[in-house]
């Protein structure tokens, strides 16, 4: 019996400390994943221009749900170098794809309806959708 006990405490052991490794390894991907995101937002200017044009801006789609497709969308200013943030937009929707299959993520397997457009409000730049009443 004392056998048993200590076999099994040595594999909880195991399980319990490479889980912990795994648990810093999966925080640090999502921390990376974090800061792209970041960055991503501060090449859209959405915080930091007014938005007092609607026509002055454009949206696109961000990130990858575990069941496919993005994980909504993201406004950006038309005067920003449109190749380099697409470009970080890809590279961050690739980060988590395969950060999602690395980990086993799962996520809802519902579809993230584009928006009909960008609008001002308050002097920032917000998605508009269209409802139900509105088609």
């Amino acid at each position: 019996m004392k056998k048993l006990t200590f076999i099994i405490c040595t594999i909880c052991l195991v399980f319990f400390s490479c889980s912990n490794d795994d648990s810093a390894d999966r925080e640090r991907d999502y921390q990376n994943l974090g800061k792209m995101y970041r960055e991503i937002l501060s090449l859209s200017k959405i915080n930091s221009e007014l938005c007092t044009d609607p026509d002055q801006w454009d949206f696109t789609a961000i990130g990858s749900k575990a069941c496919g497709g993005p994980t909504g969308y993201i406004a950006y200013s038309k005067k920003i170098d449109k190749t380099e943030f697409l470009a970080k937009v890809k590279a961050y929707t690739d980060a988590e794809a395969a950060f999602n299959k690395k980990w086993s993520v799962v996520s809802t397997c519902d579809v993230v309806a584009p928006p009909a457009g960008v609008e001002c409000v308050d002097g920032k730049p917000k998605l508009s959708y269209i409802t139900g009443s509105e088609k």
